[in-house]
């Protein structure tokens, strides 16, 4: 009897499904899943099982996708979400980029301005310093045309003679004519000073010159060691003190040859013109007792 020979696709399947294990898990598995819709076993219902796996696919599909709808709608709020913030971030990145060149600008406006404050502020010092050598203040002015004469007055008189000197010094640079104009500006206001000094001079020693104990204060004798540097206005100023003092013992001369003391006493020395030698003693003795004053 003949061997009819199978077609090898045929025989392909064949021999696929007889060295099909039917113990594996898969297979259990799968069996045992077709199971639960697969109840009549006829030929309509194994001509059709294909397509019936193929529909109970689609229904997993199906209720798959209806079961993993929220899920979806979740990822697609938490993907708007995300590009949200990479907007948000991208925004930010460009804030911070615009940010960063302003802060260049700001820094280095900054920079620019502290450099001129430097700069500033060591020409403020240079000014100052400028001013206090070769200018007076306001209250260095009035001390010398307006108070009284006292301390600020010698204070702001040795202030004028420091200038004066550092007149002398600016002449040798290039600023000769703000040194000649600083100088004469100095010598106005010395000059005024001396003249008013000399005249104070003059009025305090006229007031010594009316006491029989006359005491020199130390300003007076400051005052008088200061015009020492004029000497055109010391010699005047001694020759009107002399004048003054002059008079002065004149008058007491006068006093005590006619008048005597206070009171009487002691007796006028007129009292002993008859005596020649008392008279004459009397005098020498009054004369005495005034240069020991």
């Amino acid at each position: 009897m003949a061997v009819t020979a199978l077609a090898p696709g045929l025989s392909r399947k064949l021999k696929k499904v007889l060295e099909t294990r039917t113990d594996s898990p898969d297979l259990l598995a799968s069996l045992a899943t077709l199971s639960t819709f697969y109840a009549d076993n006829t030929p309509q219902a194994r001509r059709n099982l294909k397509s019936s796996i193929e529909q109970r696919s689609l229904a997993i599909n199906h209720h798959f996708l209806h079961a993993s709808l929220a899920a979806q709608q979740a990822l697609d709020r938490v993907e708007e979400e995300v590009n949200g913030l990479a907007d948000c971030c991208e925004q930010i990145a460009k804030a911070l980029s615009s940010c960063s060149e302003s802060t260049g600008d700001i820094i280095n406006t900054t920079e620019r301005l502290k450099q001129e404050l430097e700069l500033t502020t060591q020409r403020q010092e240079i000014v100052s310093c400028f001013l206090h050598d070769y200018q007076l203040s306001s209250d260095e002015i009035n001390a010398l045309r307006e108070e009284e004469i006292g301390e600020s007055f010698f204070k702001a008189l040795m202030h004028v003679q420091e200038i004066h000197a550092n007149c002398k010094i600016l002449l040798r640079t290039h600023h000769q004519r703000a040194g000649l104009e600083l100088m004469d500006m100095m010598s106005v206001y010395q000059e005024g000073a001396y003249e008013r000094l000399c005249r104070w001079v003059q009025a305090e020693c006229k007031k010594l010159g009316d006491n029989d104990n006359p005491e020199v204060s130390d300003l007076l004798k400051t005052a008088v060691h200061c015009l020492k540097e004029r000497p055109v206005l010391f010699k005047y100023c001694t020759e009107e003190i002399a004048n003054m003092r002059h008079h002065a013992l004149f008058r007491r001369f006068i006093t005590a040859l006619t008048r005597g003391g206070p009171g009487g006493l002691p007796r006028p020395i007129e009292v002993h013109a008859h005596d020649p030698l008392r008279y004459v003693g009397d005098m020498l003795g009054w004369l005495h007792q005034v240069c020991l004053l």
